[in-house]
């Protein structure tokens, strides 16, 4: 993007972390997946395929910059975000602010598209975006808090097809939570030494050497939670193997992944991505 764009179009492209798509992927998925699972022919949701797309590019893109304005001092003091545009005085708090407000009212115009009921679901998840970079601060689990934030797609979804939270839907938001609280410990394996020397808390500081069993514990209990699921929409035993396979395949990743190299521990966050996508091609499919 530097070569294509101006600097401090650049600039702001990088506030979003428009160059790392894995954020706003992580946010979409579980969006598909709920989609996937309703037992509805398809090509009739496309039009809500494309919704979540852009709303999970918005929000995700929101959501950054929050974090940005919210972090600055701290990115600053932090090898990997040292350089983030907001922490080097590349864009300042009041234009971040502007763009902030413009993409918040683009994600209220997305939003607007569903029902009233859906409305506010979505409307009561904006004050809880905007308390999560506090998290960090106030307690060792802000990965749990990250969780109930970034799944809340699949709650909207419930209510505007059932006008209600329903209890499969529930255990997939659930799954989902345990798949978020995994792989962003994970991401915070990468920061752990700078994190613990400017006492900032996550699941990385509080589990250290055990972060990794936190983490198969997560991935395991997301699973099972899938596994039940299936068993209920299918009922059949080629699905199952067809799911095992997939299972297998990131917990090969997973015991690969060495916790104490930050480079790894980026590598394997992002392969959550091929995850995501093997995971919602298996409910499409099935």
């Amino acid at each position: 993007m530097d070569k294509i764009f101006p600097e401090k179009i650049n600039n702001y492209l990088e506030l979003i972390r428009l160059n790392k798509p894995i954020g706003f992927m992580l946010l979409l998925w579980p969006c598909w997946f709920s989609l996937a699972y309703i037992n509805l022919p398809q090509h009739t949701l496309i039009t809500y395929y494309l919704l979540f797309l852009f709303g999970a590019v918005v929000m995700r893109s929101a959501g950054c910059i929050i974090n940005d304005l919210v972090d600055q001092k701290i990115d600053s003091k932090i090898k990997r975000t040292a350089l983030r545009p907001i922490a080097a005085k590349k864009i300042s708090n009041l234009n971040a602010i502007i763009f902030l407000i413009i993409l918040l009212t683009i994600g209220l115009l997305i939003l607007l598209q569903f029902k009233f009921e859906t409305i506010l679901a979505g409307l009561v998840c904006t004050p809880l975006i905007v308390m999560y970079p506090f998290m960090k601060r106030i307690t060792f689990w802000p990965q749990l808090f990250l969780g109930i934030v970034f799944n809340w797609g699949i709650i909207i979804c419930s209510i505007e097809f059932f006008g209600t939270i329903t209890k499969e839907f529930f255990i997939f938001y659930l799954a989902c939570v345990f798949w978020t609280i995994g792989y962003d410990t994970i991401y915070a394996f990468q920061d752990l030494k700078d994190d613990m020397k400017n006492k900032i808390k996550s699941t990385a500081v509080l589990f250290q050497e055990k972060g990794r069993y936190l983490v198969l514990a997560c991935y395991t209990l997301m699973s099972l939670l899938i596994v039940y699921l299936s068993f209920l929409k299918t009922n059949k035993l080629i699905t199952m193997f067809v799911l095992l396979a997939i299972i297998i395949f990131i917990f090969f990743n997973l015991l690969r992944w060495d916790h104490k190299s930050e480079s790894d521990s980026g590598k394997i966050f992002r392969q959550n991505n091929v995850f995501g996508a093997m995971i919602f091609l298996y409910l499409l499919s099935f």
